[in-house]
């Protein structure tokens, strides 16, 4: 079995979540390969793809966007999708964000899943900066390891029962 994982994400947190999937994945003898969004023009070759973005503004990046677009417009294996972030104060609600229900609709998506992320102000640009102090964000790393190699299970035990949801 082969499982393709595109992440996009600016500061990394993004990224980690799908290195800790792809490792539940190949502990179970899964072939996975890692890729950004914008090195990914074919799917068929793969048995399952995971997309996941992270939030910024209740967007996911431009090039997970494009991706979505592009792998919409032809065959393709079963498509888990997750969010990294946003991060908000506990009292304001975490929704999914227009960009992840328009990738599970155009893709007939198996799934998405919304993690909490990871936010070290040293690392942010001026401009993100700005954002974050108005936000109500908080920052720390709030990336929820278990809750991540579960749903890697999940999506294994989805992919190996031969059924197509979860």
């Amino acid at each position: 079995m082969r499982i393709l994982i595109c992440t996009a994400g600016r500061h990394g947190a993004t990224h980690t979540l799908g290195k800790e999937m792809a490792r539940v994945f190949e502990h179970d003898g899964v072939d996975v390969d890692i890729r950004a969004p914008e090195s990914v023009f074919r799917v068929d070759d793969y048995d399952a793809l995971v997309i996941g973005s992270a939030v910024y503004s209740d967007r996911w990046l431009p090039v997970a966007n494009a991706l979505v677009e592009r792998v919409s417009r032809s065959a393709h294996p079963p498509v888990w999708l997750f969010s990294c972030g946003p991060l908000h104060s506990s009292d304001r609600p975490v929704n999914v964000t227009s960009d992840a229900a328009h990738a599970t609709t155009v893709l007939h998506a198996t799934a998405h899943r919304t993690f909490p992320g990871k936010l070290d102000p040293e690392r942010l640009s001026v401009g993100e900066r700005q954002i974050f102090d108005n936000s109500g964000a908080v920052a720390g790393d709030f990336r929820d390891w278990v809750l991540v190699c579960n749903w890697a299970r999940e999506i294994l035990a989805c992919l190996t029962a031969g059924r197509p949801g979860l």
